[in-house]
């Protein structure tokens, strides 16, 4: 058979229109900074635990639809790299980082047409080079990582990104150095965060929080944290902890109206949409209509739970309720607070 140089470039388009990018096709002529990522805040923090951010582990978080991973990077007794831990590693150890990386490398390598981010939050005050560590023992993640020119706010778009094979950008909040490690980009440089210390609903807001008066904020990306704290006292000490019986309101109504408030405010739809316990609520429905793309209702696999809106936050530690779930917060947190003193 004979192909003409006409029917060749039809072939091309016709091959690219079908392509997905991140589920849509929509999305492929978009730039890397176009684009609306659903993002679990601490996505690491899947376990039963008073520090518990999400129901479920990074697979399922990826499987889901989720794009873009906040971890934080611990220091720990038992371990001289990189932990994830929930602040303190006696509140929620996810074990070490790479672990968790070597699980991003193996569904980016099932999932091809797909771009991921990870946020690192860098409570160990770890070096570029100590994280970089991490990443060369988890098989595999190496060969994905994509590295932007070093302030340069020109993004390529994700089809070229998923082209090149270069399709997980990464960031880092504290000690980024793209000259020592090119790949790990500063956070604060690329990327300003919407505040997020907020303990109801009403304080959900888009003002540019992180970093303090950026140099460039119109060419920046932005997060929009959206999840609330709860905070308890043990001794002198004041811990804050997830709301998971709030995820429900959080995770609604209260969720789209702060993303088309900061799409006004800031001019663009949030790049970043962070919260907690994604599968509640109408997180999905929300960053479809950020991204102009239509919803295709997700069962998400886990039975009842599906992101087609609840009635009731009753799932996994919510399922005591509310009271409970501080009571039980509480006596977790005394015991910890006794073995540190003691």
């Amino acid at each position: 058979m004979v192909y003409t140089l006409t029917s060749l470039l039809a072939l091309a388009g016709l091959a690219m229109a079908q392509q997905a990018c991140n589920g849509y096709p929509s999305l492929c002529s978009k730039s890397y900074n176009e684009v609306s990522y659903l993002t679990t805040h601490n996505s690491y923090a899947f376990m039963s635990s008073v520090g518990q951010n999400q129901h479920y582990d990074v697979q399922t978080q990826l499987d889901d639809g989720i794009r873009g991973l906040k971890l934080s990077a611990v220091k720990s007794s038992n371990y001289t790299g990189v932990e994830l831990c929930h602040t303190a590693c006696n509140i929620l150890d996810a074990g070490s980082a790479h672990d968790t990386l070597g699980v991003v490398a193996s569904w980016l390598k099932n999932n091809p047409n797909e771009v991921v981010t990870i946020m690192w939050n860098n409570l160990g005050n770890f070096s570029a080079s100590e994280l970089q560590s991490e990443y060369q023992q988890a098989s595999g993640i190496m060969d994905y990582l994509y590295v932007q020119p070093n302030n340069n706010y020109t993004w390529p778009t994700l089809s070229e990104m998923i082209s090149s094979g270069k399709r997980l950008v990464n960031f880092m909040d504290v000690n980024a150095d793209q000259t020592t490690v090119p790949w790990l980009h500063d956070e604060y440089t690329y990327i300003f965060e919407t505040p997020y210390d907020n303990t109801n609903v009403s304080q959900l807001g888009c003002a540019i929080d992180r970093p303090q008066d950026p140099a460039s904020p119109g060419q920046m990306m932005y997060v929009m944290n959206n999840f609330i704290y709860g905070t308890l006292e043990v001794g002198s000490i004041q811990i804050e902890l997830p709301q998971p019986y709030q995820a429900n309101i959080t995770n609604a109504a209260a969720f789209e109206n702060h993303a088309t408030n900061c799409t006004s405010v800031l001019g663009r739809p949030p790049n970043f949409l962070e919260v907690d316990f994604y599968n509640w609520g109408t997180t999905f429905q929300v960053l479809d209509k950020m991204n102009n793309v239509t919803y295709v209702v997700k069962s998400l696999n886990h039975g009842a739970n599906s992101d087609s809106g609840h009635s009731d936050a009753t799932s996994g530690v919510e399922a005591f309720g509310e009271a409970a779930f501080i009571t039980a917060a509480a006596l977790t947190l005394v015991a910890i607070f006794v073995t540190l003193i003691f």
